[in-house]
């Protein structure tokens, strides 16, 4: 709603400018989108520390670190080594310092917690990349161990290296300071772990136990190391011993078998498993492992008994742990699977309460579940289907199919959704939301070939289509009491003579559309399956149809890089609507079918007016092929997966956009009021400021004029200009600029100038952003100006002269 405000004051009335209400009007005419959240990957491997407060993630993810909020499962900042990929990061223990390693060798310091900034930025001195880092309890010392085999150590308030040790054979795999005694610990791929003596700066024990490289180092208590390694074991050492224990006779002072891998530990007190039986309690500490086998164990110190070990389901059996930590405030810890998922677990019971997903490869498909409309089901060129909470991003991981997932579709109750595969099969699932958890109801098979498509009826549930490389439609029959596992065909039609891309229901179910390679789309009867019509014009294959939720109208995209609306009664072309310069690969209908939204492989959305075939918004909205969209009932968001692996939810703005330029109207006329009420009551200087704001130079004028007219104006207008801003001048110097150009003005425009100049330092008006043209447009006028008043003025003596010599004539004459 457009509100118009007539404000009266005295001799002065105002009217809103006629064009800015065509304007406002405009906004009616279109929707209007903006980017609400972006969840894309933050962690593509390598390490992951919680923050201090237990609130963040922080992810290597190529050359960023990224720290990630625990409750919304997005990035809230991003480190960046700009190209170069990060190969380790470490956390002061103080929570207010990261230091990162680069594959160039270079060191940046970052402050992080309220803004992100790198305060120092240093060539490191190993011959090769850096693999692990560690700083001492103090936060003012660092440890860096490199792939070339020797280890730094450096003091980041001096700034410079204080240590270099060498000689451990291989990659230096951890560091860690002991957390009192200044001694530095590391393991390298000779399987060993060395004790450096900082004092000294020498090599003063080596514990060679292990028979796999060592991933891990911790100390329970000041006198005990615990290692982890791959050899399938857990070493627990008497850290006293060290200094007077001849090396090559060290050993351990217990060996736990843990028969995997262990890729990351751990270390529990007592008092944080507080639920478990008192005999398990009378353990010193505990020991979480993650290794290969993909369960999480807890190991009793003492007994060298596993006390508590993670049940894992069928389906993800096999996926192994990389990495563990704990999250400082609440019972829980977080471990890092291969596949790059984020388990947290609770710690009495090792059960997974929330998965967050770091990297998801492609998103080849989006669709939305639930009553609320607050889940996504996303195909991920993985064989598994995520289900991800749009709010908080926990996402659970439906595994069935054995080949990656090409496509999703939801029924109309939003609980139950079909799925297709590159296994020649289709699924269909329901999901539970208050379990958020989905179970596949029934599997249906007969494709040859990869179904890449599918899609579910409209109204109930009791068919969906799909459609395959094998070139043929089905028409599956859906028993709603569903008494067998398996699908049934009702038909199967050979559809095209080339793959089939996609497939779309019409909104009374009564017609399927189906596109292909074959560069033709085509109408079938859903009762019998007969061809009803064919769409030729497309000059390459057809990635996606939809139809209009309206009108007799059916959409289709191509890789011509067209987007072209048939009419599904005679089969003719519409509209071509041309813009993007690239494949268009999906598109969704929006506003009662009014308008359209298109998807490109360049990454771009266009929003498009059915009308009049105009496209009214672009959105850069991904780096890569936009393979999916989707939109919720009402049309109030629009979510979009790309090959980039990020998921944007847009937010459509149109209601905020109307609402602000109304607002905005409003407050100029308030304010051209207010700036006429001012120029009546002759307070030129406040009436100034407001025609600055406003951007009305020739109202700036007048004042001025008025104000040189005044008794002491140009003292008063100089005071005026003093209190200017760099803003306001830099505005005030394009109106004089504009002013200059007419030499009824001149006379203003050259004394604001003279005031502005005066009392702004040159390099002040070097910095504004059109400095260079604006002056370069006041010269020319400006000495155009010179010249005229020189003519003026010679020829003003010239009448001095010739009226002297007038007045001496005519008092010759009189005498």
């Amino acid at each position: 709603m457009i509100v118009l405000v007539w404000l009266y004051s005295k001799d002065y009335n105002l009217k809103m400018n006629k064009e800015n209400v065509l304007s406002a009007k405009k906004l009616h005419a279109h929707s209007t989108y903006a980017v609400k959240k972006k969840f894309g990957p933050f962690y593509t491997g390598g390490q992951v520390s919680v923050s201090k407060d237990g609130k963040q993630l922080l992810c290597s993810c190529g050359d960023n670190v990224q720290v990630v909020s625990l409750d919304s499962g997005l990035v809230e900042k991003v480190l960046s080594h700009e190209g170069v990929d990060v190969t380790a990061f470490a956390v002061s223990p103080d929570d207010k310092i990261i230091i990162t390693a680069s594959k160039a060798l270079l060191l940046k310091q970052w402050l992080w917690k309220d803004e992100v900034k790198c305060v120092r930025t240093w060539k490191a001195i190993h011959l090769s990349s850096i693999q692990c880092m560690d700083f001492d309890p103090s936060s003012t010392v660092l440890a860096t161990g490199g792939s070339d085999g020797s280890i730094k150590v450096w003091d980041l308030v001096g700034q410079y290296c204080t240590h270099n040790f060498r000689g451990a054979h291989g990659v230096i795999n951890t560091v860690k300071f002991h957390c009192h005694n200044l001694t530095l610990y590391s393991s390298a791929d000779d399987y060993t772990i060395r004790v450096w003596d900082l004092q000294s700066s020498k090599l003063i024990s080596v514990l060679s136990s292990h028979v796999s490289a060592v991933t891990s180092l911790h100390f329970p208590s000041d006198n005990c190391l615990v290692s982890s390694g791959r050899d399938g074991v857990l070493c627990i050492w008497n850290v006293p011993e060290l200094r007077s224990t001849v090396p090559s006779l060290m050993q351990p002072t217990k060996i736990i078998p843990v028969y995997e891998n262990v890729n990351d530990a751990v270390i529990l007190q007592p008092n944080e498993l507080q639920k478990l039986s008192e005999d398990i309690l009378q353990e010193d500490f505990f020991i979480i492992t993650a290794g290969d086998k993909g369960t999480i164990r807890i190991w009793g110190n003492r007994s060298g008994k596993c006390v508590l070990s993670q049940k894992v389901l069928a389906e993800t059996k096999g996926i192994a742990y990389n990495c563990v930590n704990k999250l400082p405030s609440e019972n829980k810890i977080v471990a890092v699977k291969s596949d790059h998922c984020f388990d947290f677990l609770c710690l009495e019971t090792l059960c997974v309460q929330k998965q967050l997903v770091g990297y998801n490869d492609e998103i080849l498909n989006i669709k939305l579940l639930g009553s609320q409309e607050n889940f996504i089901a996303v195909a991920t060129n993985s064989s598994d289907i995520k289900i991800f909470h749009i709010d908080s991003m926990a996402c659970q991981i439906l595994a069935g199919h054995s080949d990656i997932v090409l496509s999703i579709d939801v029924f109309p109750d939003r609980s139950h959704f079909a799925s297709s595969s590159k296994d020649n099969t289709i699924r269909l699932w329901k999901l539970d939301e208050e379990a958020v958890h989905a179970e596949c109801l029934a599997v249906g098979s007969g494709h040859t070939h990869a179904v890449n498509c599918v899609a579910a009826c409209n109204l109930g549930s009791g068919f969906m289509v799909s459609g395959s490389q094998d070139h043929t439609l089905k028409i599956w029959s859906i028993n709603n009491k569903l008494t067998t596992p398996v699908l049934h065909v009702k038909h199967t039609i050979m559809a095209h003579t080339k793959d089939i891309n996609t497939v779309a229901i019409a909104p009374n179910d009564k017609l399927i559309a189906t596109g292909s390679q074959d560069k033709t789309a085509k109408l079938w009867s859903t009762y019998d399956g007969k061809l009803t019509g064919k769409f030729e014009g497309h000059k390459r294959g057809i990635w996606c149809v939809q139809f209009s939720p309206m009108d007799k109208i059916l959409a289709s995209t191509s890789a011509d890089g067209t987007v072209k609306l048939w009419s599904i009664t005679n089969f003719t072309c519409l509209k071509t609507l041309e813009g993007h310069d690239c494949s268009v690969l999906n598109i969704v209908f929006t506003v009662k079918g009014t308008q359209i939204i298109s998807a490109g492989s360049d990454g771009l959305l266009k929003l498009w007016i059915i009308k009049n075939s105009e496209c009214v918004q672009t959105i850069e909205a991904h780096d890569d092929k936009i393979w999916t969209l989707c939109s919720n009932k009402d049309n109030s968001l629009l979510i979009s997966g790309s090959a980039d692996s990020m998921i944007i939810v847009l937010e459509d703005v149109t209601e905020n956009v109307i609402a602000k330029a109304s607002k905005h109207e409003e407050n100029v006329v308030l304010q051209r009021q207010e700036m006429l009420n001012f120029m009546q009551e002759k307070r030129y200087g406040k009436a100034l400021y407001l025609a600055i704001a406003l951007s009305q130079p020739y109202t700036a004028l007048n004042i001025v004029k008025d104000l040189l007219w005044e008794n002491y104006g140009r003292e008063n207008l100089k005071k005026y200009l003093l209190q200017l801003t760099i803003g306001q001048k830099q505005t005030l110097l394009n109106f004089i600029a504009a002013w200059n150009t007419n030499s009824h003005n001149s006379f203003e425009a050259q004394v604001v100038l003279k005031f502005l100049l005066a009392n702004t330092p040159p390099n002040e008006i070097e910095d504004f952003p059109n400095s260079q043209s604006v002056i370069e447009a006041l010269l020319p006028y400006t000495e155009r100006h010179y010249q005229r008043l020189s003519k003026t003025m010679r020829q003003s003596k010239f009448l001095d002269y010739s009226w002297h010599v007038m007045k001496m004539q005519s008092h010759e004459d009189s005498v």
